[in-house]
């Protein structure tokens, strides 16, 4: 049952009614009537959007304090195709990927009380002729909705789809609550369902997700740590990483849990990720590259289904505070402008510990095992492997899995990145000190000759 978005108390306080406007659809876009509808509620303290049922397009919309967006079931608010009607901004916090401005559909910056809901659509329009540049990490694609450096921010009950880049990005912001969301995003690159970056005091909850890049994913790209973040009773899907924390960790993380989810495969019939894994490439996916700490990060009762790998956890040192050094090669970098000056500011914790997964069970698995690895004079610190099984589907030979390994600790963190299957099917550790392995299990693909577990 949908919840109703705002009782007129809420927006009370001194006042004798919440201002509501109701919008009607219009026939061409009406991004000029919904700004001024948006600043209206602004300028009275507080007050409802409401967009009745039918199609509203619209340009970039900039969100304000004390705004509450309904969309009602059967509404739809759609970007229109036009790349001009999507503009950029430049954020008002530094961070490593905000070197250049970006667009964004729906755009706050150092706003406050805004609440996005309702039970209608939000459509990024990513897929249109006009977005699709092929280039991966590309600024003349936009966000669907991009907060930053803002407070109290609640979206819920609404269902988001095609993204021309990231759906939903909560940047460097504190009090964030994401409940009861279906997000489908399978219409251009970087399609993530949900970026929380450098931001703390968030709940996500009751959430959908089937993506074509990460399902929920977790950043530090800003200078502050990404904190007291709790992930629960969700089910995602993605061509990637499903619950990731990193690539991009220059702030670091403490504090997160993920809890009572489900990984399954994808639905959708196209592939937009460049690996090209239907099932998804990692279950869970736990990275700190670039020099932020990471600190008491657990994942509990969590099934999946298909990943390549089920669990990778690294500590690498990439040392990235600008997308252009980020380890791969990409013509977005060049159009951010960005060739090894800007971004945010390094250091080098070498602090990964108090990690822990329980209760996980993985089924129709590819050939990569649970990885734990850190790097010289930087290892993974009490890190607790309890009550997994691991039933592998795709097999590896000797030959394919080189003893030693490339262990690669300067690079794009993932399990491809060892250049190997690794010589193990079920659990490979690298520099891991306190390790805990309780009732891990390994069912081995028929043919696998590796051994179950390997430590170096």
């Amino acid at each position: 049952m949908l919840r109703p978005c705002v009782t007129v108390a809420q927006f009370s306080s001194g006042r004798t009614k919440a201002m509501i406007d109701d919008l009607a659809p219009q026939s061409g876009p009406a991004t000029p009537s919904l700004q001024a509808a948006i600043d209206r509620a602004h300028a009275r303290g507080g007050g409802i959007v409401r967009l009745m049922p039918g199609i509203h397009h619209s340009g970039t919309l900039h969100l304000r304090s004390g705004l509450t967006l309904e969309i009602l079931p059967g509404a739809t608010l759609k970007a229109v195709a036009d790349p001009a009607a999507l503009v950029a901004i430049k954020s008002s916090v530094i961070s490593r990927m905000d070197t250049v401005p970006w667009k964004a559909f729906l755009h706050a910056d150092g706003q406050e009380n805004i609440r996005i809901c309702g039970g209608g659509n939000l459509d990024g329009s990513g897929d249109e002729a006009c977005f699709l540049d092929g280039i991966e990490n590309s600024p003349a694609r936009h966000y669907g909705m991009h907060f930053i450096a803002c407070r109290n921010i609640t979206v819920e009950d609404l269902n988001l789809r095609n993204s021309a880049f990231w759906m939903q990005r909560y940047f460097s912001c504190d009090g964030v609550r994401v409940n009861g969301l279906t997000v489908w995003n399978h219409a251009n690159k970087n399609n993530d369902g949900i970026d929380i970056d450098s931001s703390r005091n968030v709940l996500v909850s009751d959430c959908r997700f089937d993506t074509s890049d990460d399902g929920i994913c977790i950043k530090s790209e800003g200078e502050s740590i990404a904190a007291n973040i709790a992930v629960t009773n969700c089910i995602v899907a993605t061509h990637a990483s499903a619950l990731k924390l990193g690539t991009g960790s220059v702030g670091g993380f403490e504090n997160i849990t993920f809890s009572n989810i489900v990984l399954r495969r994808s639905i959708s019939t196209v592939m937009k990720h460049p690996a090209g894994f239907w099932g998804g490439l990692t279950g869970i996916d736990v990275c700190s590259v670039d020099g932020g700490p990471l600190r008491r990060v657990l994942f509990s009762n969590i099934t999946m289904e298909g990943y390549q790998c089920p669990a990778l956890l690294r500590h690498g040192r990439r040392l990235s505070g600008n997308v252009a050094r980020q380890g791969y090669a990409g013509i977005g970098d060049s159009l951010q402008g960005v060739s090894g000056s800007g971004g945010a500011a390094i250091g080098e914790s070498r602090i990964y510990e108090d990690v822990t997964l329980s209760q996980i069970a993985g089924h129709d698995l590819g050939p990569y095992p649970v990885i734990a690895c850190g790097y010289p004079d930087a290892p993974l610190r009490r890190v607790t492997l309890r009550d997994i099984t691991v039933h592998h589907a795709e097999s590896a030979t000797e030959a394919e899995s080189p003893v030693p390994a490339n262990f690669n600790d300067t690079g794009y963190p993932g399990p491809r990145m060892f250049g190997s299957k690794l010589p193990a099917c079920g659990l490979f550790t690298r520099l891991v000190e306190d390790l805990v392995v309780e009732n891990l299990r390994a069912i081995p693909a028929t043919g696998d000759t590796r051994s179950l577990r390997y430590d170096v």
